[in-house]
């Protein structure tokens, strides 16, 4: 593949390596359910099959005066979804035009995300949206439920880490989509910025402490 110096092998089976190939060094998403994929033996680095059998150069409706051409590795700021990028993306030398791989991408992408029982699919384009997994106003790209109609998430929390560390607790905190039960009586404010963990928005989580943070304030 002309973005990896080693060559790469197809991957169809259910399984995966998370800790090797958890992300996709095309798009930045995660390699979810055991999706085809290309992985390198020699080193960490995968494509979705989608993302590596993509066009090399293509005519998107976002730019129609010029063909978009694909680059491996660019530090821009997405044209469509203003977002800071640094990985696959279409590009026009003639107009300083980029557009990321997820807002160029023309076909529908579903994924299977461990936090919901139905398949998400992906936005066609870039919306200002409520997200249920952090709780907040997004602008950005989306995935949707089809079968509930309710269930939203943003880009950046479909990709959250299962742990993270932060500098306020000892131990390293888990991501949660619902809350325990037992921990009800406890209380069930965000131990960062002392605010309510409203469900049905994620949260990190240190069971033996019982430490509760909202996801933003954990990934800060």
């Amino acid at each position: 593949h002309f973005s990896h110096e080693h060559p790469l092998i197809l991957n169809e089976e259910k399984k995966y390596d998370v800790e090797e190939f958890g992300h996709c060094n095309g798009c930045l998403e995660q390699i979810i359910s055991g999706g085809p994929y290309y992985c390198c033996s020699e080193c960490k680095f995968s494509l979705h099959k989608l993302c590596a059998e993509l066009p090399r150069e293509m005519e998107h409706p976002m730019h129609p005066r010029h063909p978009l051409t694909l680059l491996a590795r660019r530090d821009c700021i997405c044209n469509i979804c203003r977002r800071e990028w640094n990985d696959f993306t279409y590009y026009c030398s003639l107009c300083d035009f980029d557009i990321d791989v997820i807002c160029a991408s023309l076909m529908e992408r579903k994924i299977e995300h461990k936090s919901h029982k139905h398949p998400l699919i992906t936005l066609p384009r870039p919306a200002s949206l409520f997200c249920y997994a952090c709780g907040t106003e997004h602008k950005g790209i989306f995935y949707f439920c089809t079968t509930c109609g309710l269930f939203w998430i943003n880009r950046d929390c479909a990709s959250l880490p299962s742990t993270v560390k932060h500098s306020d607790h000892d131990h390293p905190l888990a991501l949660n989509y619902s809350l325990p039960h037992e921990h009800m009586k406890f209380g069930t404010s965000c131990d960062i910025c002392s605010e309510e963990l409203n469900e049905p928005c994620w949260f990190y989580y240190c069971a033996g402490c019982r430490y509760l943070a909202h996801v933003n304030c954990a990934t800060s």
